[in-house]
């Protein structure tokens, strides 16, 4: 029961036994506005919010559990838990570790890249990601973190300069590594590189976020 309810969830990896000894879901998650916050506060973040929601509408009980996001993935390769992760982008390598839900809860908007407003001039001509990735520009990485197919295809396509880094769970940490010149720069969600930048003078005089007109809907 609990197991086929689960699989409502989209973006979520799931490790559930066949026969469950606790009837109560462990939801891991790991701090990172705006999607992630404090749970069981009014700061929770939407996915957060969202994954509350779901699970209380199909009478599920669960609880919270925040730890750093390598641990969650570790956990859920081996778990036979009543657990699962919310806001897990899929590609072909997550796939042979985890079971993903079916459907989505969320749906994020097109990807973006985050420069230097220094720099802006230099990217003034890209039209589509090939063109990104061709500029001769390094591209900064976090250590296994995916961007999604389309993002991930591309780079693979397209090798170009990159240098891989270690957040931790800190995402500023992330634009904090652009201001010091270790990247020139990264792909971000709008949802997030804009709540960065707007509710932090360290980066909204700084940084500049750019779409990609030929990204995916």
């Amino acid at each position: 029961m609990i197991r086929v309810a689960l699989m409502v969830f989209s973006l979520f990896i799931c490790a559930v036994s066949a026969f469950p000894q606790d009837p109560v879901v462990t939801v891991y998650y790991y701090e990172r506005m705006p999607f992630f916050g404090q749970a069981n506060t009014d700061d929770e973040g939407c996915i957060l919010a969202i994954t509350r929601y779901v699970l209380e509408e199909a009478n599920i009980p669960f609880r919270f559990e925040k730890m750093p996001v390598s641990r969650i993935f570790e956990l859920m390769k081996k778990s036979d838990a009543n657990a699962c992760f919310p806001g897990v982008f899929m590609n072909p390598e997550r796939q042979c570790l985890y079971v993903y839900s079916d459907l989505p809860i969320y749906q994020d908007t097109p990807p973006h890249y985050v420069i230097r407003k220094s720099d802006e001039q230099l990217y003034a001509g890209v039209d589509s990601i090939d063109g990104l990735l061709g500029l001769g520009k390094t591209l900064g990485l976090v250590v296994s973190y995916s961007h999604g197919l389309w993002v991930d295809d591309a780079i693979r396509r397209c090798n170009p300069n990159r240098v891989f880094v270690n957040i931790g769970d800190n995402q500023l940490n992330f634009y904090r590594m652009i201001l010091a010149n270790r990247f020139d720069f990264f792909f971000a969600s709008e949802e997030e590189s804009r709540y960065i930048v707007r509710n932090d003078h360290e980066f909204s005089d700084k940084l500049a976020i750019r779409e990609l007109p030929d990204a995916p809907e």
